[in-house]
């Protein structure tokens, strides 16, 4: 009979608390295979253009070119890094970094964005429309937009900004359970068993945690909230500091461009990071080994 898991986050504190250097050091490592693979983006940002390409979508082309490089770096050494929270909480995992470890997480990696793919594509889709749109030059476009959208329920542009709220954030919470779906798998001693088994176990294991699992991402997105908060305090402020014209649709257009854009004044991103230093990073290590205490322990339990 396996072992019922007490309390991942408990087990993920032990693990900090009694290795935090080797903690500290898988973390840095993850932000710089991050910080890598965003270049693009980060250029972008902090330059507001992007090469040739039309100023006013840089983000969204400089966004475009980091992805190849998520996709080739991040996924597959999200998979050495759940090998390596493997190691750190007592599990025999390999997690070296050589060219056969990273071809098998590559491909494993591919498999899981794959299997994401039809839950993740409506939100790119949306965000690539609404990207497109609200920073157009001609205003009007996608004030008639927004207002033809409402005018399916008769509100007009309120009506319109509201239904593209929604199905933007029913769009991003069905991405982020379609991406959550692959989380399993991501644990799974994909080296040492192959892609095929490891789906088998991680298909198995989220029937069989499915309870533990579904609190353990509650208690992570609970141990979220103040950074978020903060994050969403700082730039709802900027955004009601800006010039208003009385005018709701062109209030909205405004607001939309500047936060799309990042137009934001230099205390705004110094904000946000001091934010996220103190109420995220911290607390980044106890979530990805908690999630590790839920996806790794019935191996144990069977060993």
């Amino acid at each position: 009979m396996q072992a019922p898991i007490q309390s991942p986050h408990r087990r993920g504190w032990q693990v900090y608390k009694n290795k935090f250097p080797q903690v500290i050091m898988t973390l840095l490592f993850q932000l710089l295979i991050r910080a890598i693979a965003f270049i693009p983006f980060i250029y972008a940002v902090a330059t507001g253009s992007f090469f040739n390409f039309n100023k006013n979508y840089a983000m969204a082309f400089g966004f475009l070119f980091s992805l190849p490089l998520y996709v080739l770096l991040v996924m597959p050494m999200r998979f050495q890094a759940a090998a390596k929270k493997a190691q750190l909480q007592g599990f025999a995992r390999d997690a070296r970094i050589n060219g056969r470890n990273y071809l098998i997480w590559l491909r494993a990696a591919l498999v899981r964005l794959l299997r994401a793919l039809p839950f993740i594509l409506p939100f790119f889709v949306f965000a690539g429309l609404y990207y497109y749109l609200m920073p157009y030059p001609d205003f009007t476009v996608p004030m008639l937009a927004i207002s033809r959208i409402g005018d399916v329920i008769g509100k007009g542009f309120l009506g319109g900004a509201i239904i593209t709220g929604v199905v933007g954030i029913a769009s991003a919470i069905l991405a982020a359970l379609g991406w959550l779906r692959g989380v399993a798998f991501e644990h799974q001693a994909v080296i040492e068993q192959g892609i095929g088994l490891s789906l088998d176990h991680a298909h198995a294991l989220r029937k069989r945690r499915k309870r533990t699992i579904r609190n353990t991402v509650f208690k992570n997105a609970l141990l979220t909230l103040p950074a978020i908060i903060g994050v969403m305090a700082v730039i709802v402020n900027h955004l009601m500091s800006l010039p208003r014209v009385g005018m709701l649709a062109l209030d909205y257009l405004n607001a939309a461009a500047n936060l799309l854009k990042f137009d934001f004044p230099a205390m705004v991103p110094i904000m946000i990071a001091v934010i996220l230093l103190v109420l995220w990073l911290p607390i980044l290590p106890l979530r990805k080994l908690a999630l590790c205490a839920v996806m790794t322990e019935d191996h144990q339990a069977g060993a």
